[in-house]
């Protein structure tokens, strides 16, 4: 499995968002990713662009997806 991040999806609130999706590949968590969006009611990739970010599992990593500065 891959971890991906994602902080630049469909939002209610002009603030940050963030999403952490765990999928097999890239394919797989824009589907998982644009599931939840739907959910909730916000825009899927194809309504609304949005970058999917792999992080390395061959490495300890802390990543801050948002920090709330603008």
């Amino acid at each position: 499995m891959k971890v991906f991040t994602c902080d630049d999806h469909d939002f209610f609130w002009p603030v940050g968002v963030a999403s952490v999706i765990v999928a097999k590949d890239r394919r797989e968590a824009k589907k998982l990713l644009d599931q939840r969006l739907k959910e909730k009611g916000l825009k899927t990739f194809e309504g609304r662009k949005y970058t999917l970010v792999e992080m390395s599992m061959d490495k300890a990593e802390a990543k801050i997806i948002c920090d709330g500065n603008y």
